[in-house]
């Protein structure tokens, strides 16, 4: 998107103004408008808008048509300040409660109980402990780039990726582990654990990354599939410990662990539903 900084710089110097009268027209710094002129960052959609009238101009004749339609691919995926905070928050809560919970199972799980399990048992501790710190690890760093306003569409996709791929590969290690330890899990079980983390990850590539204006139906379907997994496993491990001493200890440490991965999820469907939003604005302002 050269052309549209190009095309900036040469509307404000027709006008005759400098970059820092046109940057306090529109409550920016300096620094903002000159990063605009040579295309290292674009005004999101509403101080575009601002800027066109600003310089006597409409946003058709500082955005080409090629530009318009890579416009939302180019800035961050949530413009609006309200949103924002609402994205930044579903990424700091993802992320505390993991961490809270990876905590958790490392003091218990791996410390606490470790006399009592088997080498293949404690593997599969260990296995889901580097599951949830990788997961924890990638909600900090969608976190930060929340902060820094950064997660342009690529990034998003990018962080989907990440935390579903983990769950993905853990399937596999942990019936790895239940097979050498002759306790396999049911097949069927297994595949359509896999194949609705496999249909999760192309649909968000799909919608992020795809050049032509999609709903993100197939997103929010596969993230609602993936919920259900997780509720689903939830409620069979709650039955088989009704009745027993487990059942208290259960419940804080499950409850707390399919709140903070039912998180993940739901921040996916919102990056989605904003970004599915901003492009149809553009759209609408092509017509």
């Amino acid at each position: 998107m050269a052309e549209f900084g190009e095309n900036i710089r040469k509307a404000r110097e027709e006008k005759g103004i400098t970059q820092q009268t046109l940057a306090d027209k529109l409550f920016v710094s300096r620094q903002a408008v000159s990063r605009w002129e040579n295309g290292s960052r674009y005004p999101d959609l509403l101080t575009a808008k601002s800027l066109a009238v600003a310089l006597d101009t409409t946003l058709d004749k500082l955005l080409d048509n090629d530009d318009m339609q890579n416009y939302p691919d180019v800035n961050p995926v949530i413009e609006y300040p309200l949103y924002k905070r609402i994205q930044t928050a579903i990424f700091t809560a993802a992320f505390v409660t993991n961490l809270v919970q990876l905590i958790w199972f490392i003091c218990f799980n791996l410390t606490e109980n470790r006399a009592f399990q088997t080498n293949y048992e404690i593997a599969a501790q260990i296995a889901n402990a580097i599951s949830a710190g990788l997961i924890t690890a990638v909600l900090l760093f969608g976190l930060i780039k929340s902060i820094k306003d950064t997660i342009t569409p690529g990034a998003a996709a990018k962080i989907a990726v990440m935390l579903i791929g983990v769950d993905f590969i853990n399937i596999f290690v942990i019936q790895y582990l239940d097979w050498r330890k002759n306790n396999p899990a049911s097949a069927w079980s297994i595949a359509l654990s896999a194949a609705i983390d496999a249909a999760f990850i192309i649909s968000v590539l799909l919608f992020f990354l795809g050049k032509k204006p999609q709903k993100p139906v197939a997103v929010c379907i596969c993230a609602g599939l993936v919920m259900m997994k997780i509720f689903g496993a939830y409620i069979s491990s709650l039955i088989s410990v009704l009745g027993t001493a487990k059942l208290t200890k259960y419940l804080i440490i499950s409850s707390l662990r399919v709140f903070a991965l039912s998180l993940i999820p739901i921040l996916i469907i919102y990056m989605a539903a904003t970004l599915y939003r901003k492009r149809q604005l553009v759209i609408q302002m092509t017509l």
